[in-house]
């Protein structure tokens, strides 16, 4: 009997030590994780937030445990109006950012923002390439003590209206909520830009404070802009594309080779990820509203062409008033937009002929 006691005394005790190594040993893999600190300014949902916890998995799993994401949200850590001096300066190791509301910082990013593209593939993927590839933006990058990681997207911008807006006789005199280069389009077209921020917007719609919106079907469905204004016109103009994410510079240049490869990987892949979300987020938001959401149908409505090559011309020509700051900071402005232009028809044709990356999945 005392040796059966002894032989489970002995079981146990190897049973314990088995999992006090396993528990050990996980606790040793997660000691070993550098986590990154990477600052978000905007709430924990949607298309971005869902994509950079996507790249949070993906660093895991790539880097075996090595390398992973602390991510934190609503502008606690880093807002949007600091957030690349932020990073620059350490204070967080990763960030959302976005150049437009921070003059002066990481102009080259803008040139992005200077076309009107309204596909999300085509945009997103040259404004990557440009912003991996080209010398000078790498340059504007590091001088700002970050490394350019990968790339958002609003999606392309149509107009929300109380009441149909199809031609630039029925645009004029209307108030249309618009900013930057999309305000100053309408402008030159005979309404009136308001600038206003979109929790305003709904309010405004309801008391006819403003006649319609420039806006992104993912604002539409999630700020219910549709309770109050019911006509939808096609003019496709473009994104925003000049954000995104970037990396302190001395952290990357922390890394191994291998980890550099491995990130700039990512970085590609989150900016295909992103775009493939945003296109079919775009495509069930806009299924939903023609089904009707509440008993709430939206009235479709293309735009005429004269309206759309109207403001598309008038938008451009605003969005060319970044070179002249570019060539301010020193920055090659004609060959940034001529790389750029270069980056969109590859990228275009491309998708004309094999169709969307995700669809052949």
């Amino acid at each position: 009997m005392g040796g059966r006691m002894m032989s489970r005394i002995t079981k146990l005790a190897a049973v314990t030590l088995a999992a006090a190594t396993l528990v050990a040993s996980a606790s040793l893999a997660q000691a070993q994780t550098r986590v990154l600190r990477y600052a978000d300014f905007g709430p924990d949902r949607g298309s971005r937030a869902e994509v950079i916890k996507w790249m949070d998995s993906e660093m895991r799993a790539r880097s075996d445990g090595a390398l992973g994401l602390d991510i934190t949200w609503g502008g606690t850590l880093l807002g949007a109006k600091n957030a690349i001096d932020g990073v620059g300066n350490g204070v967080a190791d990763l960030a959302s950012v976005v150049p437009v509301y921070e003059p002066g910082k990481l102009t080259a990013w803008r040139v992005s923002d200077v076309r009107q593209i309204a596909d999300e593939y085509v945009g997103m993927m040259a404004t990557y390439e440009l912003m991996t590839q080209n010398e000078a933006a790498i340059k504007n990058f590091a001088d700002q003590g970050v490394r350019y990681v990968s790339n958002f997207t609003t999606g392309p911008t149509q107009l929300l209206s109380r009441e149909q807006i199809t031609n630039l006789d029925e645009l004029k005199g209307k108030k249309v909520r618009a900013t930057g280069s999309f305000g100053k389009a309408f402008e030159a077209n005979g309404a009136a830009a308001v600038s206003m921020s979109q929790p305003d917007v709904y309010q405004a719609l309801s008391t006819g404070t403003i006649d319609g919106t420039a806006s992104y079907a993912y604002v539409i469905n999630s700020y219910k802009q549709y309770e109050v204004a019911t006509h939808l016109t096609t003019i496709d103009m473009g994104q925003n594309l000049g954000w995104g994410i970037v990396m302190n510079g001395r952290v990357w240049d922390s890394f191994s080779p291998e980890q550099q490869t491995m990130m700039t990987e990512l970085g590609h892949d989150a900016t295909l990820y992103m775009a493939q979300k945003m296109y079919e987020d775009r495509t069930q938001i806009m299924d939903t509203l023609r089904a009707g959401v509440d008993g709430i149908t939206i009235v479709e409505h293309d735009g005429d062409p004269a309206m759309k090559s109207a403001l598309i011309e008038a938008a451009e020509s605003a969005g060319m008033e970044w070179m002249g700051g570019a060539r301010d900071q020193g920055l090659p402005a004609d060959d940034l937009l001529a790389a750029f232009d270069a980056a969109v028809a590859k990228y275009h044709k491309e998708m004309e002929v094999q169709g969307y990356p995700w669809a052949k999945k």
